[in-house]
């Protein structure tokens, strides 16, 4: 990266990108959770299939940020404390700042999607649940 500033546009362009695939991912996880109910195979494979896309996508964009962070040097540790939602630093312009509030957005929304997706996987797999064995 050729300076701070760069890095930190860099960094807000893909946090931006992956806070909307986050709160895609919740809203399709709260349609499948729906069509669940209603028991609609239909929608519940359809779901899963775009909700599958939207975590690659996710995925994609989490690896280049890490990338970038590395490239980032000194900047790289407040960038990954921001990413955490941690309090470490004080972000010092308006990027970083912005990488800071929508990474404790996307963590917020992540949250919620894992709360949806317990009840989805317990309802699902009883006993074998993913959820159960990590608890």
């Amino acid at each position: 990266m050729e300076n701070r500033e760069e890095l930190l546009t860099e960094v807000l362009k893909r946090v931006q990108r992956n806070y909307v695939h986050m709160v895609e991912i919740e809203r399709v996880t709260k349609d499948l959770a729906e069509a669940m109910s209603r028991n609609d195979q239909e929608s519940i494979q359809l779901l899963i299939k775009m909700r599958q896309e939207e975590l690659e996508q996710f995925q994609e964009t989490k690896q280049e940020i890490r990338v970038l962070v590395e490239a980032g040097g000194e900047e790289g540790e407040m960038i990954r404390s921001w990413l955490r939602g941690e309090n470490r630093y004080e972000p010092k312009s308006f990027e970083a700042g912005k990488i800071k509030e929508l990474s404790g957005q996307l963590l917020q929304s992540l949250n919620r999607t894992i709360s949806i997706d317990k009840v989805l996987n317990m309802k699902v797999t009883g006993k074998d649940s993913y959820y159960q064995s990590a608890q």
